[in-house]
């Protein structure tokens, strides 16, 4: 193994413990649910009449034919199709709300980029994704967008469909591919054999997606070691997807509180602490070794690809959708539990229950759940989290210049709270820069958490 993958176990096993990702901040378990349909329309008016800042428009399609051990996404486990149609009547009923919104105020929406997530949007057939795609042009000029991406689960669609993705212009997709080792598959009951992504990423097909091809993997499955994971990242190297997302696999009690399928997977085989961190390195090793560039904490990406440049022009940005090229901060997301940015001050989230969803839309009411309207200083830590966490870095004049302030009389309780991480070596703090090191880069979540005004004082 590369000499840059080996760690301490010790030092794993000390810092072994549960962190947020900070997709956002602060994160959604402290927002709140005084926050309303004013306030969500007081952001909607923010971002798209004041600021007309360009905007990713995300679409959730809750439902899946199959429910995965390892998933703890907000799904709907169903094989009757009516129920698809009626999800998408509501979908369209919320299309409308935003129409009107837009309508009252005279704004054209700057929508650049449209990405269809899950659940699986695979299990739309052809009609009702054209209508879809129809009623997602009522508000999104759709021959216009630098980017329209779907999320595809290879088990579910043959050669015929991707040509009908292409013609109703997308032009990136995200495969779940999760691992490909079978003894892995079984225990997280995902049987998808690698054939099923080989046949569907021949080079005529892949011409058809211009913006490229992501994978998700997961470490920390069931049964994982290090061979295995070895072997089917040199499998995933072999297929060459333009971007790699590499995550952990999220189980603790707090996840089988509200995914209690996962207590259905082999407990005695879920690798941890040390030799869960081993997996990705070993995983990362391989990666790095055929070319690719980490691209923040759990991304990676080919040198050719829009976010390998973001990140060298320090445009990256990190959101619900993992690192990307940074073409738009702020997010509108439609469907049961989508969760919205709108502008630098606010952030929301669609109700989770589809009974409510339901109820909120067909009565003429955007579906908001909870919310949290920003602070100053909220806007300035999210800012020196985002770029600890994706530049492994950050550096104190660009703070200081932007928010005017000086970092070390500002954060200075918080640099010396990092005094742990520096004598292990995670983190080197200078007059100009804190920098997580690339041994700290495994911790750099726990780094983030020393700026998180939301958590309690160890």
């Amino acid at each position: 193994m590369d000499s840059r993958n080996e760690i301490d176990r010790e030092l794993v096993e000390r810092y072994d413990t549960s962190a947020f990702m900070y997709v956002e901040y602060p994160h959604k378990s402290f927002w709140s649910r005084e926050f309303d349909e004013s306030d969500f329309e007081e952001g909607l008016y923010d971002l798209f009449v004041q600021r007309q800042n360009p905007v990713l428009l995300y679409v959730h399609m809750p439902y899946c034919q199959k429910q995965c051990l390892f998933c703890t996404c907000h799904v709907l486990i169903t094989s009757e199709y009516d129920r698809v149609i009626a999800y998408l009547g509501i979908l369209y009923r919320e299309i409308e709300l935003y129409r009107h919104f837009f309508e009252i105020y005279g704004v054209r929406p700057n929508f650049r980029e449209i990405h269809l997530g899950g659940g699986s949007p695979t299990f739309i057939n052809e009609e009702d994704f054209q209508e879809m795609v129809r009623r997602l042009g009522t508000i999104a000029d759709m021959a216009n967008l630098e980017e329209f991406s779907i999320e595809i689960d290879p088990r579910r669609v043959k050669k015929e469909r991707m040509y009908f993705y292409h013609r109703m212009g997308i032009n990136r997709i995200s495969f779940g591919i999760q691992d490909f080792d079978p003894k892995v598959q079984r225990a997280v009951d995902r049987l998808q054999p690698s054939l099923l992504t080989e046949r569907l990423l021949t080079s005529d097909i892949r011409a058809l997606f211009p913006n490229g091809v992501n994978f998700d993997i997961i470490c920390g499955l069931p049964h994982q070691t290090v061979e295995s994971i070895r072997t089917t990242m040199e499998t995933v190297a072999a297929l060459g997807p333009d971007r790699v997302c590499l995550n952990y696999l999220d189980y603790s009690l707090q996840t089988v509180r509200f995914a209690p399928h996962q207590l259905r997977m082999p407990r005695e085989v879920i690798p941890r602490g040390y030799a869960r961190k081993q997996l990705f390195l070993t995983a990362r090793e391989v990666l790095e070794r055929s070319g690719y560039l980490r691209t923040g904490y759990d991304h990676f990406a080919k040198p050719t690809d829009d976010v390998s440049r973001a990140m060298k022009e320090k445009k990256m940005i990190w959101n619900s959708l993992g690192s990307t090229p940074g073409r738009c901060v702020d997010i509108l997301g439609i469907g049961v539990h989508s969760y919205s940015r709108l502008g630098p001050c606010f952030y929301a989230q669609s109700t989770y229950d589809l009974g409510e969803y339901e109820r909120a839309v067909l009565g003429g009411h955007f579906p908001i759940f909870r919310g949290h309207r920003l602070s100053d200083d909220d806007i300035l830590r999210r800012e020196v989290i985002h770029a600890l966490r994706s530049y492994f870095s950050v550096v104190f004049k660009d703070i200081d210049r932007q928010f005017g302030i000086v970092f070390t009389e500002h954060f200075r309780v918080e640099i010396a709270s990092l005094s742990g991480f520096v004598q292990d070596g995670l983190v080197e703090i200078s007059s100009e820069s804190i920098k997580i090191t690339e041994l700290g880069q495994q911790f750099a979540n726990l780094v983030c958490g020393a700026f998180d005004a939301y958590l309690p004082v160890p």
